[in-house]
């Protein structure tokens, strides 16, 4: 990597950057769940095309017990109105 990139990457526009990123998140919410899906796909396409034999049994099973810990802490949490 020369300097000259390094430079230019440190001196980008960062609030435009900023800026885009609200507009991309926005976009993306108000374009109900088929773009997330299709985001959420092309992402297991790129994980499949990197990892041919993913997920494994053995991830999936880690997955599920993810989700079981996040579920069970979730339900313990008490949600008091105002």
């Amino acid at each position: 990597m020369k300097r000259s990139d390094l430079r230019a990457f440190a001196e980008r526009d960062w609030a435009a950057v900023a800026d885009l990123k609200v507009a991309y998140w926005a976009n993306l919410k108000t374009s109900g769940p088929g773009l997330a899906i299709q985001v959420g796909d092309e992402l297991r396409r790129h994980a499949i095309a990197l990892h041919p034999r993913w997920p494994t049994a053995e991830d999936r099973r880690e997955d599920l017990a993810t989700h079981a810990r996040v579920a069970a802490a979730l339900n313990s949490v008490s949600i008091k109105s105002r």
